[in-house]
């Protein structure tokens, strides 16, 4: 019998996951399962194509089809999994229309990967605030910046100060808002970070620092933020505080968490349950 091996999460992690079992098992029968629509792209890319430096999202996807084929892998989109039964080695899963199903397993790779981290701010709900972790939510962005002449960027790590580009590229009036005294607070000390405000100042990014979004304002869509006394206009919010690891599925299995509170392996990337790595 050949071994069944699945992968959840078919991001670049998942998917060298996948070529790496089938160059050293040609026999296996390898299944990747992911949430997306699109499979191993480049989420750090997602910044230029909102600013136009990249033509489309398309061009992130690394692989094409044919690759899968070619690996002769099992690839299942838009299928989220509900649970992983370490006793009787299935996962359960549904897919886009609300059909359940359950495979077996031999061997199980946990490639979840992580969630956009959610501040605690009044507001997130309304029409026209988005995170950027997927290609769903820059798409989302994207068609948001197409008439938005305004935009509030929360967090100014990476992603954030790209995405604030991005805006100011596209002909909006940018403010990036970090609740630290600095840009980039957890990569650069602060000479370097004001080098950095300084020529992001001269592309036209407005800065609010040391002070956080307290409110997003609007009925149901967003009008602007509060910051203090202050109050931005902006058409468009987009959150960018950091993420936090996606080991929601994994801890109900009962698999151990680390100091990080990601998933704790040992130098094989073995889990504490036997079968299951990550």
């Amino acid at each position: 019998m050949p071994r069944k091996i699945i992968i959840i999460g078919a991001n670049a992690a998942g998917v060298d996951a996948a070529s790496a079992a089938r160059k050293t098992n040609r026999s296996a029968e390898i299944t990747l399962i992911t949430k997306e629509k699109k499979v191993a792209y480049s989420r750090c890319g997602i910044p230029f194509v909102l600013g136009r430096q990249v033509k489309s999202f398309d061009d992130l996807v690394v692989f094409p089809d044919s690759f899968y084929r070619m690996m002769k892998l099992t690839l299942l989109t838009q299928t989220t999994v509900t649970n992983i039964d370490p006793k009787t080695k299935t996962v359960t899963l549904t897919d886009k229309i609300g059909i359940k199903n359950s495979l077996s397993y031999d061997n199980l790779i946990i490639s979840t990967g992580a969630d956009p981290r959610i501040p605690k701010i009044h507001g997130l709900e309304k029409e026209g605030v988005f995170f950027v972790r997927t290609i769903n939510d820059g798409q989302q962005i994207d068609d948001a910046l197409t008439t938005a002449k305004s935009a509030v960027i929360i967090g100014s790590g990476l992603v954030g100060l790209e995405v604030a580009v991005a805006c100011r590229e596209r002909g909006l009036n940018v403010t990036v808002v970090e609740f630290l005294p600095c840009v980039l607070p957890f990569l650069l000390d602060n000479d370097m970070a004001d080098l950095v405000q300084k020529m992001l100042k001269e592309k036209g990014v407005n800065f609010v620092l040391g002070e956080p979004v307290e409110e997003i304002l609007g009925s149901a869509k967003v009008t602007g933020v509060r910051v203090s006394e202050k109050i931005i206009p902006a058409d468009v919010v987009v959150v960018a505080v950091g993420v936090t690891p996606n080991v929601e599925l994994a801890k109900n299995a009962g698999v151990e968490l680390g100091k990080t509170k990601a998933i704790k392996t040992n130098s094989k990337m073995e889990t504490n349950i036997p079968n299951i790595y990550a």
